[in-house]
């Protein structure tokens, strides 16, 4: 959708308006190859605001929800007062402050923890592995960001620890996540004495359309470093 067409590049990060002015030499590599890659394409960044940036905020944000659609409010709030970590926690003198709130759009209300500035329901055991479930499938985050997202949204004792070993163990996380690369060592190859002795051949692509094509085969002989291609 993007090879051959002219387009702008709008982010709410100021600094990265002057991302392609700077000396390569204050870059690391990976910023350098980040770089090369986006110049293929448009060299054109502008700067828009935070507040202004609608379309960004819509794909990448989660909508700000309390509790998530598949539980069911009146059975969270039935769970919630006869629990006994919940009368623990509320009879103790801690910095935690609990509130009974209502739902938005609905007749229920739960007991919700506000002494963050956040409203943040606590949750009984049956619920957990669910509401876990909701959030984290959302995209699959790893562990430290799968912890943040629920503690922002909710509250439970050793939440933490408990959310840490089920991203942990996620089946999902652990077919699409690699966590150890394999690093081949680098080959050895005798210098070539004459012209043409050593020729290395290469398939480049798929490149924009020419004439029907979209791959190139390359040919570059290392002792002249002469190099040729080929639609």
């Amino acid at each position: 959708m993007l090879e051959g067409r002219n387009f702008t590049i709008y982010t709410d990060h100021k600094p990265l308006i002057h991302a392609f002015t700077q000396k390569h030499e204050k870059c690391s590599p990976r910023q350098i190859r980040h770089l090369y890659c986006i110049g293929q394409f448009s060299k054109y960044i502008r700067h828009i605001s935070g507040s202004l940036n609608v379309v960004a905020d819509s794909l990448s944000r989660i909508s700000e929800i309390e509790i998530p659609s598949p539980i069911d409010y009146k059975e969270f709030a039935k769970a919630q007062l006869p629990n006994e970590e919940f009368q623990l926690l509320n009879s103790c003198t801690n910095f935690l402050k609990f509130q009974l709130l209502k739902v938005p759009g609905m007749d229920t209300e739960l007991f919700c923890d506000v002494s963050t500035g956040i409203c943040r329901p606590f949750v009984p055991k049956e619920f957990r592995p669910r509401i876990f479930e909701t959030l984290h499938n959302l995209s699959h985050p790893g562990v430290k960001a799968t912890v943040k997202f629920v503690g922002d949204r909710f509250l439970w004792p050793g939440y933490k620890k408990q959310v840490a070993e089920w991203t942990r163990c996620c089946v999902p996380c652990q077919r699409g996540k690699i966590q150890r690369h394999t690093v081949s060592p680098l080959g050895t190859y005798p210098v070539p004495r004459h012209r043409f002795d050593h020729v290395q051949i290469d398939l480049v692509g798929p490149l924009p359309p020419s004439r029907g094509y979209t791959y190139a085969l390359t040919c570059v002989d290392r002792f002249s470093r002469w190099s040729e291609a080929r639609y």
